[in-house]
């Protein structure tokens, strides 16, 4: 089932049981199905099912009693497959940034292309990545089990507005310290801030579609280009690490493209992210549960 509201006619409570539930079904099908063959898509999907998850907590988090509970389960679950997840990002980042600079000659960094590759199979075939899916898979059947126990404290427009404020204010914070001083942490703190923000937005989507479309669509760009950002670092230090490709000024002209790519994303993202998050958050949680109430009451 989507991840939005569905049915005005039923109790939030009762939507937020049922897109938990179908988020951490879909995680437990892709973990249980996996053979080596679509690893890399495998471990996308779960550790997407999981934010999305967790993003719901944070929506309901001060309504929601067992909020630090099931959060920290869930984060603890999804560090599991992090590593795994960073190996075959690289692969997709390379590619990325070449095809972004189609006139710059790939031939020279081929070896660089290889190493990767022979990383991501070596993932693939060790039995230590699929103890890390059945470990996952355990912790995940545990908090679905809990689901059905979840409640919350609040009415329902009362129950997401606290939720939506911590994560808005918390975004403008991110993107201001960012600004002043760009680490690989604080890039990380933007863009969870961002990712949960878009969440969010299109949990709620529905209470007005032609409004929040808009919104999700600006969300999820500021969200891939710091993701696409954050890529290009690891990528980077890999190249540096493997000391591939053997010549050091192939080398030094691979890292420069990132480099590059990685201005060209720092010059777009500041600008979107100011305006998404230039206004103080009670603004936006008294405009969104406003349409809340109405989309309740089918106006």
């Amino acid at each position: 089932m989507a991840y939005r509201l569905k049915s005005p006619e039923k109790s939030l409570t009762k939507e937020m049981r049922r897109i938990a539930r179908s988020q951490l079904d879909a995680a437990l099908e892709a973990v249980t199905t996996e053979t080596g063959e679509t690893l890399a898509e495998t471990i996308h999907t779960a550790r997407k099912k999981v934010k999305k998850t967790r993003g719901l907590l944070r929506l309901i988090r001060p309504a929601l009693p067992a909020y630090s509970t099931e959060n920290r389960a869930l984060r603890d679950a999804a560090r599991l497959l992090s590593p795994l997840r960073d190996r075959g990002t690289l692969l997709e980042a390379y590619d990325a940034l070449l095809d972004r600079y189609p006139d710059q000659p790939r031939q020279p960094f081929a070896s660089f292309r290889g190493a990767l590759t022979l990383q991501h199979k070596e993932i693939a075939g060790d039995p230590a990545t699929f103890d890390a899916l059945e470990a996952f898979g355990d912790q995940i059947a545990t908090v679905r089990g809990r689901i059905d126990k979840w409640s919350l404290k609040e009415r329902d427009a009362e129950a997401i507005a606290a939720g939506l404020v911590k994560t808005y204010d918390r975004a403008g914070k991110a993107t201001a310290r960012a600004r002043r001083k760009l680490t690989e942490d604080r890039l990380h703190e933007w863009r969870k801030r961002a990712k949960y923000h878009r969440y969010h937005a299109q949990i709620l989507a529905p209470v007005w579609p032609e409004v929040m479309e808009v919104r999700l669509a600006q969300s999820k760009r500021l969200e891939d280009l710091l993701g696409e950002h954050r890529d290009l670092s690891l990528l980077s230090a890999e190249c540096r690490a493997l000391e591939r490709p053997n010549d050091m000024s192939a080398r030094a002209t691979f890292t420069g493209l990132a480099e590059r790519r990685q201005a060209e994303i720092m010059a777009e993202a500041f600008p979107l992210s100011d305006r998404l998050f230039g206004e103080p958050g009670q603004a936006l949680a008294a405009r969104w549960t406003g349409w809340y109430r109405l989309w309740r009451k089918g106006r």
